[in-house]
């Protein structure tokens, strides 16, 4: 039965109860997170609060609105766009369909990125995130490094965009610029970077697993095809990226699991050393990195 199905005033726990069962027999992945999550966002509380006025009832205004919501969570819209954010490395993050939503995996892109900072210790750290997106990358990375200036690059203007919102609710303009253009197209003149990060476009459009049809319907193809195996972006990436770094400096690319390997083997090939691999909390291979040397 829906939220709104009662003809009486719903209680906050019913109205979640009820809700949980209805995306249960629908999605079925997390249905009470994402009751509470839609719920909260209407009431402008945060999950916690909602089980302290659980007793509370609801209006029938709101039981439409969260009725709404659930019935578009059910046809797959992310819950991220419902809400208008993604929490991302402990922060809130605008998201639109016009960048992918910040996934948790990619959290291990920014510690392997920030662990290599650490190590070599620059004063001053020079930052280059490609495929910026939505920004959460970029942003972290300044929060995570107060003396750090981060570039940030996107071929979608709209993107871009979505990222300056970002950058400014965040407050990190004076530390984060941001470029539009392909990959390190983006720049007019040649710069070094003591660090170059990029979760760029890897889904194959005919090899390689396919990712969830609420994924191809509600983010964006750019952000997430390219080419026939996946690899025809990070390919130029790799190529193109000594020229742009330090002599040191390094690259760190989240791919796919089943690529990892393979675009390890292609960076040793370009040339660079100390090539290696990160794994997320299940264990899957997530990130590859490796460091460029001046000859």
């Amino acid at each position: 039965m829906s939220p709104s199905a009662s003809g009486r005033a719903r209680s906050i726990t019913e109205a979640l109860e009820s809700a949980a069962r209805f995306l249960r027999e629908t999605r079925g992945r997390s249905p009470r997170l994402d009751a509470e999550l839609l719920l909260a966002h209407l009431l402008g509380c945060s999950r916690t609060q909602l089980y302290a006025r659980g007793t509370d009832p609801l209006e029938p205004s709101l039981l439409l609105a969260f009725q709404e919501l659930l019935e578009r969570r059910k046809v797959g819209e992310p819950v991220a766009h419902l809400v208008g954010w993604k929490e991302f490395y402990g922060r809130r993050f605008a998201v639109s369909p016009h960048a992918l939503i910040p996934r948790p995996e990619t959290e291990f892109l920014v510690e392997a990125g920030l662990q290599l900072l650490e190590r070599s210790a620059p004063i001053r750290p020079d930052i280059l995130e490609l495929c910026t997106g939505s920004g959460a990358v970029a942003v972290t990375l300044a929060l995570e490094m107060p003396h750090a200036v981060v570039w940030a690059t996107d071929l979608s203007e709209q993107a871009l965009e979505l990222a300056r919102e970002n950058v400014l609710a965040h407050r990190v303009q004076e530390r984060v610029r941001l470029c539009h253009g392909d990959l390190f197209g983006a720049f007019s003149t040649p710069r070094r970077f003591d660090l170059i990060l990029a979760n760029p476009p890897y889904v194959g459009t005919e090899r390689g697993p396919a990712p969830e049809e609420a994924v191809v319907r509600h983010e964006p193809a750019m952000a997430l095809f390219a080419g026939p195996d996946g690899l025809e972006i990070v390919r130029r990436l790799v190529a193109q990226a000594p020229g742009w770094l330090v002599d040191g400096g390094n690259l760190v690319l989240e791919v796919a699991a089943a690529q990892i390997e393979g675009v390890e083997a292609m960076m040793q090939e370009r040339g660079f050393r100390d090539t290696g691999l990160v794994c997320d909390l299940a264990g899957l291979p997530r990130v590859v990195l490796g460091r460029w040397e001046e000859r």
